[in-house]
C-alpha cells in the first residue's frame, strides 16, 4: 500500500542528516560555537570557537519524523530518531563544511508505523552531509549525499519493502543559535523501484535539535 512510501521517507532522514548534505557550488562556510562577528551578520567566527575536523555533531528528533505521500493513510511516522556526523572538512572562506555519517547507526529511526501497521526503517548507509552558509544569517542549507534507507511495512499483502536514497538532495535548513535546529520540510526523496506499492514521490518532514555542541552557528569564515 502507499503507506510504504512514508516509511521510506523516514529512512532518508538524512538526516540523515538526517540527518545534513546536498549539492551546490562551494562557498564560504564555517561552523562556530559562538555568534560570528562582522557585517553582515555571522561573517567571521573567532578561531578559538570554530568547529573543526574530527568534531562530532549530534542531533535528536523533536516530535515525530513523518514520511508523507499526500494521504494520512499512507504516511509513515517514527516517534524518535537521531543524526550524528563527524566533521571532515571544517570549511573556510572558499569551501563549505562537510560531515561524514559513516556508520548506519549515525542515522536512526525508532517506533515507526503507518495507520496500516508497524514498520521497520533501517539505514543502510548514512552518507555525508554538507552545510552552506546563508549570507547575512547564522543559518545554513543542509544537503545530503549517498544516504540509503530501507523500510518494511505490514500490509494486507504482507511485508512491503522500499529503498530510499538521498543523492545531492537539499534536505532543509540548519538554524543556528544557543540551541540549533535542523528542519526538513516536505523534502522529496529518491526511491528505488522495489515494488509498485512503494511511493512515487515520498517526502520527509522532520525537525532535529542539535545537542552537541551545546551552541552552534553557521558563519562565513574564521
Amino acid at each position: 500500500m502507499k503507506y510504504v512510501k512514508m516509511l521510506g521517507l523516514a529512512a532518508v532522514a538524512a538526516a540523515a542528516l538526517m540527518a545534513f548534505v546536498g549539492a551546490s557550488s562551494a562557498s564560504a562556510t564555517v561552523l562556530c560555537e559562538t555568534p560570528g562577528t562582522g557585517s553582515p551578520t555571522g561573517t567571521t567566527c573567532p578561531e578559538a570557537w570554530g568547529v573543526g575536523a574530527g568534531d562530532a555533531i549530534h542531533a535528536v528528533s523533536e516530535g515525530n519524523l513523518v514520511l508523507t505521500t499526500g494521504s494520512e493513510f499512507t504516511q509513515i511516522t517514527c516517534k524518535k530518531g537521531t543524526v550524528t556526523g563527524t566533521v571532515v572538512t571544517e570549511g573556510s572562506a572558499t569551501e563549505t563544511v562537510k560531515a561524514d555519517s559513516a556508520k548506519a547507526g549515525d542515522l536512526t529511526w525508532e517506533e515507526c508505523s503507518t495507520p496500516n501497521g508497524a514498520c521497520t526503517v533501517s539505514t543502510v548507509a548514512a552518507g555525508t552531509l554538507e552545510i552552506h552558509w546563508i549570507e547575512g544569517t547564522h543559518n545554513g542549507t543542509v544537503t545530503g549525499n549517498n544516504t540509503i534507507v530501507t523500510s518494511e511495512c505490514n500490509s494486507i499483502f504482507g511485508k512491503i519493502h522500499c529503498i530510499y536514497k538521498a543523492a545531492n538532495e537539499d534536505l532543509g535548513t540548519l538554524t543556528g543559535g544557543e540551541t540549533a535546529t535542523a528542519d526538513f520540510e516536505s523534502t522529496p526523496i529518491n526511491i528505488e523501484p522495489t515494488s509498485n506499492l512503494c511511493p512515487k514521490e515520498p517526502k520527509w518532514d522532520a525537525k532535529y535539535v542539535v545537542t552537541q555542541p551545546d551552541a552552534l552557528y553557521v558563519t562565513g569564515h574564521t
